[in-house]
């Protein structure tokens, strides 16, 4: 497993040795420079004192009496012809002779050698010295200056290792922190001395840890509210099963399997909102978004419902020509719609009418749900939109979830949905539910181009 203080600590003490190791050959490249320039002045110097005389001539080598020298000297005449050289240390046989003034280089059998020549009337001195002299004095200069700092690097070292230890301190304190977390304890992390870097991780873990929160409050009040709204139904269908049981004739058998039948059917319908309102929590992964004709969706709702709409004597119709495409969840869409026309159909008193309608303008696509019935009251119509709620002295057979899934649905798909009359200053004023959604961005592929020419 790969560790942070493990890796800070690496790089940290190998920066350091590759820094270490840079101010060793800058410090060598220093020092061989103020060396050489040291020498050369030297090479100069020593070559200004020799005096070229021509009674030296037949003596070939003279030894310069001065202890530890480390020049080699000779003199020649223009010709080439050697007046003297020093025997110890010499000049190598193949140094070549110079006969200008400066300093040079040359290359011979015995390595690379650093010359002065001095041109005067009398003669030309020249004094050399081998370069690997001089690399060998800024090698042991340069040595002591190194040694120390590789002493010091395991010192460092160990000195960053502490530091680190210290300074991600307050990192582990977090993740004991967050370990002792569970699902009964989700308290904020305290932020008291916690470090300005640290600080916006451990701000946003407690923001997660919020939010696990208000999800676990809210699975455990969507099961308390379900088992509660499941309770009734279910005690009604048992109750209505044990009539038809003890039914003392053909028709009462016949009437209390009718009632049994109607209340299995608004069971079936609570377990299945429940279902649809469970998927839509905030934590459960959308569906795929795509190319939707709502239009077709509230002809094919509207379809669905005809028959219900005909036994409650409602007329039940769509205004949906043609096609309007929005990006959104096909089984979700259908869910917003079939609540609409639901809700709509439970509050139409006999003989009114219900029209579901799509209109599309620039931006948006506009689903209204129009119905007859008594309304909501203006001060009802936030609350309407929370789950298993239900208008004070409502009768119907409802479970106050149709318009919180409708809300959800709309929501998740970036629309928005208002709640008017119908009729306003009639009695009953009706009800109509606008949601406007996004319509398709009109930059559609060829694909979906083809799809709405087709349903058009």
């Amino acid at each position: 497993m790969k560790s942070i203080r493990r890796t800070l600590v690496l790089w940290l003490v190998g920066g350091l040795a590759v820094g270490s190791l840079a101010v060793l050959a800058g410090t060598y490249a220093l020092t061989r420079s103020q060396i050489g320039r040291m020498f050369d002045e030297e090479l100069r110097q020593v070559a200004l004192a020799v005096q070229v005389r021509e009674d030296l001539w037949g003596q070939r080598r003279v030894r310069i009496a001065r202890p530890g020298f480390s020049l080699s000297v000779r003199a020649y005449d223009a010709t080439g012809r050697t007046y003297f050289e020093t025997l110890m240390p010499s000049l190598p046989s193949d140094t070549p002779f110079v006969f200008v003034e400066g300093l040079s280089h040359a290359e011979t059998a015995e390595g690379r050698w650093r010359l002065y020549t001095h041109v005067t009337s009398d003669g030309i001195v020249q004094v050399g010295q081998p370069t690997a002299t001089r690399d060998a004095l800024a090698r042991e200069l340069s040595l002591p200056i190194l040694m120390p700092m590789l002493m010091l690097i395991p010192l460092l070292a160990a000195l960053i290792a502490w530091a680190l230890r210290r300074g991600l301190a307050p990192l582990q304190d977090a993740s004991r922190s967050v370990s002792d977390r569970d699902v009964s304890r989700l308290d904020p992390l305290p932020t008291d001395g916690v470090p300005r870097e640290l600080l916006p991780l451990v701000e946003q873990i407690n923001a997660l840890l919020a939010r696990l929160a208000n999800s676990l409050d809210a699975q455990r009040r969507f099961l308390a509210d379900a088992a509660h709204e499941l309770r009734s139904p279910v005690s009604a269908l048992a109750l209505q099963a044990q009539l038809a049981q003890r039914a003392p004739s053909p028709h009462a058998r016949s009437e209390a399997l009718e009632e049994l039948r109607r209340g299995t059917e608004r069971a079936r319908r609570l377990i299945q909102q429940l279902l649809d309102f469970a998927r839509l929590d905030p934590g459960v992964q959308p569906g795929p978004m795509v190319p939707i004709d709502v239009a077709k969706v509230v002809r094919e709702a509207v379809g669905t419902y005809a028959q219900r709409a005909d036994e409650l004597v409602v007329d039940l119709g769509a205004d949906a020509a043609g096609s309007a495409y929005v990006s959104g969840n096909e089984a979700e869409l259908q869910s917003l719609v079939a609540n609409l026309v639901d809700n709509a159909l439970r509050y139409a008193p006999p003989g009114t009418a219900v029209t579901a309608a799509v209109k599309e303008n620039a931006d948006m696509v506009e689903i209204s749900v129009v119905d007859s019935g008594p309304g909501i009251p203006p001060e009802e119509r936030e609350r309407v939109f929370r789950r298993f709620h239900r208008l004070a002295g409502d009768t119907t057979s409802g479970t106050g979830l149709g318009l919180a899934i409708v809300g959800s649905i709309v929501e998740r798909h970036h629309g928005t949905i208002r709640l008017e009359d119908a009729q306003p200053g009639a009695m009953p004023p009706g009800l109509a539910v606008h949601v406007a959604l996004p319509v398709l961005d009109t930059h559609r592929t060829p694909l979906q181009r083809k799809l709405q020419l087709e349903h058009s």
